[in-house]
């Protein structure tokens, strides 16, 4: 029987019998086909180049940036380091002039004023020797993401940026820092040597970083560099357990449990995190035992 019978006058064929599960197995081949493509997916798929121009030099060079909606969000580290399938997407926040070394974060890579750049030629454009590394790269590797990073630093000190931004990137080359080290073989003396180094320089950054942002909370009024109060608190909080600052991780939770400002979700986490302080506290100031 043909069910369609009668959308001849539309001119549709309706000669062949219906079977509507036909679709639906076609769609699931190509969410087959989708899931395939995404699995064999390289680091330079999620990537594009696009031309900049240097506020400083007025160069312009090609930098390579996340595609807008590419990179699938996967989770977030106990610091609120964001983790992305396919791509650390940090890598590829800081735009850097391969011309003067003018570098900064994405976001703040725009107009500066002449003041600024007198201060940016001086501490950095005067000196700057040049990146020998080829412009027509298609990714950076870890080494290459943190000197870039590391210049942004530079620039962002030579031109007065505020603290939380400087925060924010030495945030990030520590935490670029940490995924490298856990990369790193130690199977040399040298390879050893240089995972040593690598550890002193998280610890170095992530301890900037923490200072930075508790400074912060006096000098600056939010958002700090594109955080609210809450979600710096929450980081803040968590840093602290990272360095056993056990009383400023409790004060803060505290603070974000009572204020009527944390969103519950927030809250969730807080009462998590606040077993977790005690029980820090707790094994912290447990007696060391006598060796047998």
């Amino acid at each position: 029987m043909n069910l369609l019978a009668g959308l001849e006058k539309f001119g549709l064929k309706t000669d062949t019998a219906l079977d509507i599960t036909k679709e639906e197995t076609k769609k699931k081949k190509v969410a087959d086909n989708d899931t395939q493509e995404k699995q064999v997916m390289t680091e330079e798929d999620y990537l594009l180049s696009k031309e900049m121009e240097c506020p400083v030099c007025d160069a312009k060079f090609p930098v390579l940036l996340v595609k807008t909606g590419k990179a699938k969000m996967i989770g977030q580290e106990f610091d609120l380091r964001p983790r992305h399938e396919g791509i650390d997407t940090i890598k590829y926040d800081v735009v850097s002039c391969p011309e003067c070394g003018y570098s900064a974060m994405t976001k703040a890579f725009g107009p500066l004023s002449t003041t600024q750049r007198k201060w940016v030629r001086e501490a950095v454009c005067d000196n700057y020797m040049g990146d020998d590394r080829s412009p027509k790269r298609t990714t950076y590797s870890y080494e290459e993401a943190i000197d870039r990073y590391k210049l942004a630093l530079v620039c962002a000190m030579a031109r007065r940026a505020k603290l939380s931004e400087k925060s924010y990137i030495c945030l990030k080359i520590s935490w670029l820092r940490r995924t490298e080290y856990k990369l790193l073989p130690e199977g040399t003396e040298e390879e050893k040597a240089y995972k040593n180094e690598v550890k002193e320089e998280i610890q170095g950054f992530y301890q900037q970083a923490y200072d930075g942002f508790k400074a912060c909370m006096s000098k600056e009024s939010p958002p700090y560099y594109g955080m609210d109060s809450n979600t710096l608190e929450f980081m803040l909080a968590n840093m602290a357990m990272y360095f056993k600052d056990y009383d400023f991780a409790s004060q803060t939770v505290s603070r974000l449990l009572t204020s009527p400002n944390t969103n519950s979700r927030v809250k969730d986490k807080c009462l998590n995190l606040k077993e977790q302080i005690a029980k820090a506290k707790k094994t912290a100031a447990a007696p060391a035992q006598p060796a047998q």
